[in-house]
């Protein structure tokens, strides 16, 4: 096991970022932006699941991977909030996105046990895993972003990579079994979907891009085109449902060893995002 750092870098995107930062495409730029709508409940999601379980970990490796979890998620939700308070400069209602996604989450971890709570953790970090690595292996989709933008999500994709055992490990230490697991798994997979579609769908509508056949088109060949972004997802989320499935039978350490790398060179804030920002 190896430790997880939390690593708070301030990325510095301006207020006038341009509309679509993401190769000023409609749909890419809401494709991240869904995201990150989403991503500030969802961190906090993750968080209250291991929470009840940190002081109790037997193993002192993955009680403290499971602390360094909570600092990199903690970091995320927080660089994210700031990154939402642009859009909503934009005109986006972020506001009511941020509380309706909320809601949703706080109903389920309500409902569920404890356990059930870290079973949709485990999910939840096996989709964000698949994306970072998607986002950090096809560097088209992240091709002509906006600098700082690109930084920010490499940032997140290297640390979702990074810790993407860990919720397992705890499952797994807790007695969870196959059955919680899949089940966890299907509930967030249709609570996300469900969110994410209705945060592009509000960006789409307040631009007034829904009635463009051009914009559907393109989305259409973005996401499941050859090599498309939802495409290229589907092997990789199915492997989670195997019985003997683990987050690290994926080894994609490479994708992010170079980067740790730099890190540990890095002296400053700066010194980080200018290797971020690098494709």
């Amino acid at each position: 096991m190896e430790d997880i750092i939390a690593r708070r870098l301030k990325f510095g995107i301006p207020k006038d970022l341009p509309r679509y930062w993401n190769d000023n495409c409609p749909t890419k730029t809401y494709l991240f932006n869904a995201i990150a709508i989403l991503a500030p409940g969802f961190e906090r999601l993750l968080i209250s699941s291991v929470i009840p379980f940190k002081e109790t970990i037997a193993d002192q490796k993955l009680k403290n991977q499971v602390l360094g979890f909570i600092g990199q998620e903690s970091a995320h939700g927080s660089e994210f909030i700031r990154y939402n308070a642009i859009l909503k400069n934009q005109g986006y209602d972020i506001k009511k996105l941020e509380k309706w996604n909320l809601k949703n989450f706080r109903w389920l971890a309500k409902k569920l046990s404890l356990k059930m709570h870290v079973s949709l953790s485990l999910g939840g970090e096996h989709l964000t895993a698949i994306i970072s690595d998607l986002i950090l292996r096809d560097k088209r989709f992240l091709q002509n972003a906006y600098p700082a933008n690109a930084a920010l999500w490499r940032w997140h994709s290297i640390e979702e990579i990074e810790h993407k055992a860990v919720v397992f490990d705890l499952y797994t230490s807790l007695g969870g079994g196959y059955i919680g697991r899949i089940t966890g798994m299907w509930l967030i997979t249709v609570v996300l979907l469900r969110l994410l579609i209705r945060n592009f769908l509000h960006m789409a509508h307040h631009d007034k891009q829904l009635t463009k056949f051009s914009f559907w088109k393109n989305t259409f060949k973005i996401l499941w085109g050859k090599k498309g972004f939802a495409r290229q997802l589907l092997v990789p989320y199915l492997k989670y449902y195997s019985p003997g499935f683990h987050p690290w039978r994926q080894d994609n350490h490479d994708l992010i060893v170079k980067w740790k790398q730099f890190f540990y060179q890095a002296r400053t804030n700066e010194d980080m995002l200018h290797i971020l920002q690098q494709e």
